[in-house]
């Protein structure tokens, strides 16, 4: 039997996307009820002739059980680390003492004499964190168990064809030991799912009206803020398909509602959209994300060529061996550093190709300007010369495949130049620079990709259609003078990869899925987000997808390492402990440099007072002696062994007697309080906070 929900929450409370997530909960928890149910009466009734129909009810009972699993983890450690400290805070402790005791006394309180017995609320009134706190515990060794009992029963089946290979025959001695596993896997997930449902009833009863009581709306909503701040993408997607499969319409919207409530100001709703976990979505989406790879930390030119190096551009007629020589030499140039020696030879590869353009485009320019020596405009003869010494795309791509009916197919091969494409489609056509091969580690070329990013695939600009490793390499393109402006890569948009191994141009994915790729089916990158179309095959990277800024990020995930901060909109060191907010706090320009934040590909550096600036220009700003915030004059960092040495030089250094009468009216730039202290030209001490990043406001001399 099961309930539904009991509290009087209606839909515009801010705890309604709890209360649904307890909905799903219980939908999920029948369904593996009946699943289990199935399993067993398979494992029972068979006589193991179809193995193969036991393992897949197996696999059915484990996914559904892995993602109740995480969810409830998820949910529960959302109590322990948020509702219950909210509310310590909210009450203090001697609040929390007399919800223990029923509303009355204290917690040290009489009891009979007997020792301190928990009081339930529908028993007596009473409520304890110790009481969920030991049900989380109970729920996770009831976890731990069925997740044993399914990995004896996953082991079981595997060995059965083999036991039954060795045997002869089936044999209803060897069914029993499967049927007495499966039916003692029913009878744990019935005493699970009735303690679950018990742990959801009470908290519905006793935890959620006691915050809806004492904490005020937007406490409540920045509280489930806190709480889905720590949910990876991973228990997003899980989350949301449960209240798909679980609620109504109405109750999903509603659910859905309560998170953006929760979450303004953040990309949630791009990701939403982008995921493809919730189907359509009917809101106003925010501006479109700037595509960030956070985890990036390269330094870029603003040119193809690395600074102070020369240039990267070799002879037309440079022959392999000379190639080979220039290429030695910059690698072994102990004044390069590893980026200007990989950029440079990268610009050495890349003009080995263009070599053969140059030639061809020489020719069609000469054409180009006898046909149009007749012409008496100079200039449609110069604009002539100026289309003809343009990157010619002429070249298509070995193979290409495109999405037809949800179905990918072969529209062309170079292998089967018989096959022509329909009247209504084209094949695209690249420079021979576009189809160059580039090169992670250009010192050895064994590595694919690009000065930044390490992966064997090119991304195609979704609205030019030209050919760029990674977004990076298209901004150093459109800061290059001597090329063609593009507009920025979306990577949001992109829908089309062009594999490095084989050239086959087909739809964005993880690997190449042509059958003759050299690669024969091995991933662009070790690390794929389908969401953003990132790749990155550096092994010793941990990379998330943060679904409330929608881009990846260097970490763990959230959770882990890391949390977001809704307020902030930025995902947050769980280390930081002294995490100070300011509203969309990434989303400004660098203080220094004054370049995007949230675009950066460089490290940032966050002060104690909550502004962000990156760490190359928060490395050259203390150089010079600064150690106040350029925004709001606070100090960048704890600065108290620094004011400790003027503490020592005050002392060392008294005032001479005709200064001793002089008194400060000071301004505290760090406890933001005024005070009156005695003169001193090495500085004004706060008498508040032992601060001496004081501000004089007025000086006299005391009449005292």
């Amino acid at each position: 039997t099961t309930t539904t929900t009991t509290t009087s929450t209606s839909t515009s409370s801010p705890l309604i996307e709890i209360i649904h997530l307890h909905d799903c909960l219980r939908g999920a928890l029948r369904d593996l009820e009946n699943d289990v149910t199935l399993l067993s009466k398979n494992a029972c009734d068979s006589l193991h002739d179809d193995i193969g129909n036991l393992r897949e009810h197996e696999r059915r009972v484990d996914a559904r059980f892995k993602v109740i699993w995480s969810v409830f983890r998820a949910h529960s450690a959302a109590e322990d680390e948020f509702i219950w400290p909210a509310l310590k805070e909210k009450l203090g402790a001697a609040g929390m003492c007399r919800l223990a005791n029923g509303g009355g006394g204290d917690c040290c309180g009489g009891g009979g004499g007997g020792g301190s017995k928990k009081v339930h609320c529908h028993e007596g009134g009473g409520i304890g964190q110790e009481e969920y706190e030991e049900d989380h515990a109970d729920e996770e060794r009831m976890f731990l168990e069925m997740d044993s009992l399914l990995s004896q029963m996953r082991a079981r089946l595997n060995n059965s064809k083999k036991r039954k290979m060795a045997s002869g025959g089936d044999d209803a001695c060897r069914q029993c030991p499967m049927c007495d596993l499966s039916k003692t896997l029913k009878n744990h997930t019935a005493n699970l799912s009735h303690h679950l449902f018990e742990h959801l009833k009470k908290e519905e009863v006793q935890c959620m009206p006691l915050v809806e009581k004492h904490l005020t709306r937007q406490e409540i909503y920045d509280l489930v803020g806190n709480i889905m701040g720590k949910r990876s993408s991973s228990i997003m997607t899980q989350i949301l398909t449960m209240a798909v499969q679980n609620l109504s319409p109405v109750e999903r919207e509603d659910m859905v509602r309560s998170m953006k409530q929760a979450m303004v100001g953040t990309f949630f709703e791009s990701w939403l959209s982008s995921s493809g976990c919730w189907g359509d979505v009917e809101a106003t989406k925010p501006p479109p994300p700037p595509a960030e790879e956070s985890e990036a930390r390269h330094e870029m030119t603003s040119s193809g060529s690395a600074p102070g190096c020369g240039s990267s551009e070799a002879p037309s007629d440079i022959s392999q061996a000379e190639l080979e020589k220039l290429i030695r030499s910059v690698a072994a140039n102990p004044n390069l550093t590893a980026l200007q020696k990989s950029t440079t030879i990268q610009g050495l590869r890349d003009s080995v190709w263009k070599s053969g353009k140059k030639k061809r485009g020489a020719q069609q320019m000469e054409m180009c300007i006898d046909s149009a020596s007749s012409a008496s405009s100079v200039s449609s003869r110069r604009a002539c010369v100026e289309r003809g010494i343009r990157e010619m795309r002429t070249t298509p791509p070995s193979a290409y495949y495109k999405v037809r009916d949800g179905q990918t197919e072969l529209v062309w091969s170079s292998n089967s130049p018989l096959k022509f494409p329909s009247s209504n489609e084209t094949i695209p056509k690249f420079s021979s620079s576009e189809l160059a091969l580039t090169h992670h580690d250009g010192a050895t070329g064994a590595v694919l990709g690009c000065p930044h990013y390490a992966r064997s695939n090119k991304l195609r600009h979704p609205a030019s259609g030209r050919l760029y490793t990674c977004r990076l390499c298209c901004e150093q393109d459109r800061e290059n003078p001597l090329k063609d402006k593009d507009s920025p890569l979306d990577r949001y948009a992109v829908t089309e990869v062009l594999c490095m191994r084989c050239n086959t141009l087909q739809p964005a994915s993880a690997h190449c899925i042509h059958p003759s790729c050299p690669a024969q089916g091995k991933p662009f990158a070790s690390h794929y987000c389908g969401i953003c179309n990132f790749y990155d095959d550096d092994a010793t990277k941990k990379i998330y997808h943060c679904p409330f800024c929608n881009v990846c990020r260097s970490g763990l995930g959230l959770g882990i390492d890391y949390r977001h901060c809704m307020r902030c909109n930025a995902c947050v060191s769980l280390s930081d402990s002294y995490h100070t907010c300011i509203p969309q706090s990434l989303q400004g320009n660098c203080p220094i440099c004054h370049d995007s934040m949230f675009e950066s590909t460089e490290p940032l550096r966050g002060l104690k007072c909550g502004h962000v600036m990156h760490l190359s220009c928060f490395s050259l700003y203390i150089r010079g002696q600064a150690y106040t915030c350029p925004l709001c004059k606070k100090s960048v960092d704890d600065m108290k062994d620094y004011f400790s040495v003027l503490d020592a030089a005050l002392r060392m250094q008294p005032m001479p007697e005709g200064y001793s009468k002089l008194v400060s009216n000071i301004y505290c730039q760090d406890c933001g309080k005024y005070g009156k202290v005695k003169y001193h030209f090495v500085g004004c001490k706060c008498s508040y906070c032992g601060s001496y990043n004081t501000r004089e406001i007025e000086r006299s001399e005391d009449d005292h």
